[in-house]
């Protein structure tokens, strides 16, 4: 005869067992996403600046203008990491726009890469060792043993492919979003730097005015205006500076403004002026942008309007046709 109090005392001990291991990986997922939360929400181009404004503000205290340049990879690092410093050196710059400006960042962005990248299959492989050595609870070792080996590696090799390259395309996208921010409110800036010049502000003073202002509208802007500024006030050649300042926006207005600037510097005419006829450019260009957007709508909306209207108008036309056909035949 079968004790089956012993059975149901079984059976309530794995799913207890049961329960707390999946409330365990709950509780870690939660931590893990706390962490992660934490980390991405902060708004680093925020920090920047006040770090920069508490840097120019303390008296004794030079800012931090200087960059250490990275070292070569060494060893297994060869492999991992790109040995063409130009092309590092892109990775770096790209790195830079976001605001992490640590000597090691090429380094660091290529480790968290390849974690990303094992990290998958690592897990794949554990959760099959541990099933088949019966570490695992019941109901997933059942789990991964009913998925198959052949779709296990494909799941390994599917999240070895968004590891890999899952970081890449979370940079691209970044620098995308800080761009369009950019461009976005970059003529507004424009306009606060004539005012500010026509108001009898030098340049260098219209700069750190604006940078000071826009600093909760555009956190952006106002990082590069005061990096800007602090570059100068260092020692730096002022077309350098502007020129290096339009590379790290991104975007062709910035050139076009650093460029306007120099030409105005080096041929002596007047920087007011350079920057009304700027200014009333860059509107005029907003403005055709917006028409070009407003242009493609109804290119776009056609394949849409197609799509939903096509259908309709073949059963309207057809519906009338086959019923005539069924009843005649």
């Amino acid at each position: 005869m079968f004790d089956l109090s012993k059975i149901g005392t079984a059976q309530s001990l794995a799913s207890t067992e049961n329960l707390l291991f999946y409330c365990m990986t709950f509780a870690v997922i939660l931590l893990l996403m706390g962490v992660v939360g934490l980390y991405m929400g902060r708004d680093r181009t925020a920090e920047r600046i006040r770090s920069m404004s508490a840097s120019m503000s303390r008296d004794n205290a030079a800012p931090r203008l200087s960059k250490t340049d990275a070292t070569d990879p060494k060893g297994w690092k060869k492999g991992l990491i790109p040995e063409d410093p130009s092309e590092r050196a892109q990775i770096r710059f790209q790195l830079g726009k976001l605001g992490f400006e640590r000597p090691d960042v090429v380094e660091v962005f290529f480790m968290i890469r390849l974690f990303l990248a094992m990290i998958t299959p690592v897990l794949v492989f554990a959760g099959i060792a541990l099933s088949r050595a019966g570490l695992l609870p019941e109901v997933l070792a059942d789990t991964i043993n009913g998925t198959g080996t052949l779709r296990m590696m494909q799941i390994a090799a599917v999240g070895t492919a968004i590891g890999f390259y899952g970081p890449g395309f979370w940079l691209y996208s970044k620098i995308k979003k800080r761009q369009s921010s950019i461009r976005a409110a970059f003529p507004n800036a424009l306009d606060l730097v004539q005012i500010s010049v026509e108001a009898g502000l030098g340049f260098d003073a219209a700069i750190t005015r604006v940078g000071h202002e826009i600093s909760r509208a555009s956190p952006e802007i106002a990082y590069e205006f005061l990096l800007l500024q602090l570059e100068i006030q260092a020692g730096r050649d002022r077309e350098a500076a502007l020129f290096d300042m339009a590379d790290r926006m991104g975007i062709d207005e910035a050139k076009s403004f650093a460029l306007v600037i120099v030409q105005s510097m080096q041929f002596g005419t007047s920087l007011t002026l350079a920057l009304k006829t700027y200014a009333a450019e860059m509107r005029e260009m907003r403005e055709m942008n917006a028409q070009e957007m407003a242009n493609k709508l109804p290119v776009k909306m056609s394949g849409v309007m197609s799509m939903l209207m096509l259908p309709a108008l073949f059963l309207i036309t057809l519906t009338p046709i086959i019923i005539r056909y069924t009843a005649i035949y």
